[in-house]
């Protein structure tokens, strides 16, 4: 984390975020209750179209947990993704790939929904939808990033982190 430029760099392996067990590098804080989390992503390095930087609200740090998270692939792929039960497999709502660029991601939660915004290289947040998720409380709030490979490594630079919590 660089304090006077508000930016978290971070780099991580691993298979994927993805089928009934996960494998990432997480950074992540414990809160309850209703919440938005918001953050501007940017690859720094090339690799595996499907690489993933994300923003996650995670049941547990259990490899199989349930999660829900607003991904954005190497390619440029945003995703909705989700696992709702332990161990259960991975689902996913994949949007149009719109290419590499700085993207704004933004996470909701309001009870039990959970609504995702996006923007491209400082557009304005756009709503893609929403969800219900019963992941309780507290919950695991973090960015998250995956190479698709154990045999590279994948770097994001986070920047305009913030996290509000909400009535």
């Amino acid at each position: 984390y660089d304090a006077s430029a508000g930016q978290y760099k971070i780099t991580g392996s691993g298979t994927d975020i993805w089928g009934n067990a996960d494998q990432f590098h997480y950074v992540w804080r414990e809160m309850s209750g209703n919440f938005a989390v918001t953050a501007s992503a940017k690859f720094l390095t090339g690799g595996i179209g499907h690489r993933k930087a994300v923003i996650m609200l995670r049941k547990s740090l259990d490899a199989d947990s349930p999660f829900v998270q607003l991904a954005i692939h190497g390619d440029g792929t945003p995703a909705v993704q989700f696992r709702n039960t332990k161990a259960d497999n991975t689902n996913t709502v994949d949007f149009p790939v719109e290419g590499p660029g700085l993207w704004k991601l933004k996470l909701v939660r309001q009870g039990s929904t959970i609504t995702v915004w996006i923007a491209k290289d400082g557009a304005s947040l756009r709503e893609l939808g929403h969800t219900a998720n019963q992941l309780g409380s507290p919950i695991f709030v973090g960015l998250g990033v995956s190479s698709h490979t154990q045999e590279a490594t994948n770097t994001v630079l986070f920047s305009d982190v913030s996290v509000e919590q909400l009535k």
